[in-house]
């Protein structure tokens, strides 16, 4: 089947390296097999949510020299036209197909009950069989003990996560009867037509959670998309980048004088390739491969 993959931004801060770097490798991987770049705005997110941070995406994209073949044509387009809220109609037919299999459960705590005993199956809730219905409730997905979820990357190759300890039990609907990012990603992706997700390493749970209900909802599509999930670009303390973190952002970069030649030579580092031939998108394109990133030391991963 032809390629189709997204480029899925949040507007909840201000894209940072990290982002770009992602954008740069699906974009690439993508034009090398003559794919459909799709750009999908997840903005379900309303608490972060603010108009400067949706333009950002925009100037970015441009910036960078990234194009794309299906979504917004900008920030206003975006809004009257691409909103994940205009789908929410699509996200509850997908909750109300779990709800129809006895997979999820209200779940009334508070963050702070939370945090005092590890979600499992003698977590009260999953017993009390609390009304869907019942306000300021969240809705619970059922993951029995010791389920794993397996599938294959292109870049790591077999991947194993043990799904019921890594993000047991994970969200479906906040308490604010949104549907959560699990299942709005599960949905679009499948809506879409989407068979290749490139992801940072720091979300191979996200991965397994939607693979987990993919399954349930006995979907094949989802089950046989192709995954990578990269290496993340690390501050100089060794922890992720952050779009808490404005400082690190491109639109602060580019405040402090950073050209697009620049950037690209940035990314050309991190993944391991001769920056001096690297000065724009279509460099960084005719260079790159998967083969790039796997002899990339992760332990040494470059910082900014």
């Amino acid at each position: 089947m032809p390629l189709r993959t997204r480029l899925a931004p949040t507007p909840s801060g201000y894209l940072h390296l990290g982002n770009v770097l992602s954008f740069a490798i699906t974009w690439a991987l993508a034009r090398q097999q003559q794919g459909t770049v799709i750009l999908r705005i997840d903005d379900l997110d309303n608490a972060r949510f603010r108009p400067e941070y949706l333009q950002d995406i925009f100037d970015t994209l441009h910036f960078a020299g990234l194009d794309y073949d299906e979504g917004p044509a900008n920030a206003a387009d975006f809004l009257a036209n691409y909103s994940q809220h205009l789908r929410l109609p699509q996200y509850r037919a997908t909750l109300q197909e779990l709800v129809n299999q006895g997979l999820v459960y209200a779940c009334p705590c508070s963050r702070k009950q939370l945090a005092t005993y590890h979600i499992s199956s003698n977590h009260a809730c999953k017993h009390t069989r609390h009304p869907l219905t019942l306000p300021d409730t969240a809705w619970r997905v059922h993951i029995p003990e010791h389920v794993e979820i397996k599938f294959e990357d292109l870049l790591l190759q077999t991947c194993t996560i043990p799904i019921a300890a890594a993000i047991p039990d994970f969200v479906v609907q906040r308490k604010e009867g949104i549907p959560a990012y699990q299942v709005a990603s599960l949905t679009d992706d499948l809506e879409m037509e989407v068979n290749l997700i490139v992801r940072g390493e720091d979300l191979i749970t996200s991965t397994a959670a939607q693979l987990y209900l993919a399954q349930q909802l006995s979907n094949r599509d989802f089950v046989t998309t192709a995954f990578v999930h990269h290496p993340v670009v690390l501050e100089p303390n060794g922890h992720k980048l952050s779009k808490s973190h404005a400082s690190l952002s491109i639109k602060e970069m580019r405040q402090n004088n950073l050209s697009s030649k620049g950037l690209w030579s940035i990314l050309a580092s991190i993944v391991g390739l001769d920056n001096r031939e690297i000065e724009d998108a279509s460099g960084f394109l005719d260079n790159f491969s998967l083969e790039t990133l796997q002899k990339i030391n992760r332990d040494s991963l470059q910082t900014i």
